[in-house]
C-alpha cells in the first residue's frame, strides 16, 4: 500500500470520529431540558396572543374554581369582559382559540353533565400524548369518547375526574364547537408525571364538544345559549 493511501487513512480516520461524536451529541441532547422555563415561556406568550385578541377568535376563562368576591365559584369571564383579570395570573385561566363555532341551539355543560368530545392533545415540542382520533378528523368515521366532568363517587372513593383546564374550558363551550385549548401545567397536571407527560407542562388540545349529556332527573339539564 502506497503511502498516499496511508496518509488519506490517517486523514480520514479523525473527521470520521468527529462525525460519529457529533452524531452522538446530537442523539443524547434532551428534548426536554430547561422544560418548565421553556412551557412558562410559552403559556406567557399565548396569553399575551390571547389577550390582544386581534383576530377576535380568543376566548380567556379563569379557573372554575376560583371563587368570586360573594364567595360563590366563578366561570371567569372572556376575554372581553373579564371581570377578575386585574390581572389574573396567566396561571390560573385557560386560553381558547376558536376553531368552528357551536351550534346555535347548541347546549352548554353543567358540572354535573357528560360530555362526548373528539380530543388530541400534545405537549410544546409536538408530541402527541393522547388522542381518540388519527389523522384529520372525521366526524362521520372518527367515535367521540365520553368524560363525566365531575368525579364520580364510588365504593373506594371517588373515580378520577377531568383536569381543571378541560373542565373550565367545556363549562363555556356549546356543542358542535371546536377550539384549540391552551392549559397551563397548573391546571393541569402541575408538577406531576402524567404517562408520557413530563412535569411542569403545558397541554395543548384540538378539543371538539360532540354533544352533552346531561343525568336523570328534571333538576339537571344543560344551559341553552342563544
Amino acid at each position: 500500500m502506497n503511502k498516499n493511501l496511508f496518509g488519506l487513512i490517517a486523514l480520514l480516520f479523525p473527521l470520521s470520529f468527529g462525525f460519529v461524536s457529533c452524531a452522538e451529541d446530537t442523539a443524547m441532547e434532551d428534548p426536554y431540558a430547561n422544560w418548565q422555563v421553556r412551557n412558562e415561556h410559552y403559556i406567557d406568550s399565548i396569553a399575551d396572543v390571547a389577550r390582544a385578541n386581534v383576530d377576535g377568535k380568543w376566548e380567556i376563562y379563569r379557573n372554575y374554581k376560583i371563587v368570586n368576591d360573594d364567595m360563590t365559584p366563578g366561570l371567569g369571564g372572556t376575554v372581553v369582559n373579564n371581570p377578575y383579570e386585574t390581572p389574573a395570573s396567566v396561571n390560573d385561566s385557560v386560553y381558547m382559540k376558536i376553531l368552528e363555532p357551536g351550534k346555535e341551539e347548541g347546549l352548554v355543560p353543567l358540572f354535573t353533565d357528560t360530555v362526548s368530545v373528539y380530543y388530541r392533545g400534545k405537549l410544546i415540542n409536538g408530541t402527541v400524548f393522547d388522542q381518540n382520533y388519527t389523522g384529520d378528523l372525521n366526524t362521520e368515521v372518527h367515535v367521540p369518547t365520553h368524560f363525566a366532568l365531575q368525579a364520580k363517587k364510588t365504593d373506594g372513593g371517588f373515580s378520577d375526574g377531568l383536569i381543571v383546564g378541560w373542565i373550565t374550558a367545556l363549562q363555556h363551550m356549546k356543542e358542535g364547537q371546536r377550539v384549540e385549548l391552551y392549559i397551563p401545567s397548573a391546571l393541569g397536571y402541575g408538577t406531576q408525571s402524567q404517562s408520557s407527560i413530563p412535569p411542569n407542562s403545558v397541554l395543548i388540545f384540538d378539543l371538539k364538544l360532540e354533544k352533552v349529556i346531561h343525568p336523570d332527573g328534571i333538576e339537571n339539564y344543560s344551559l341553552k345559549v342563544n
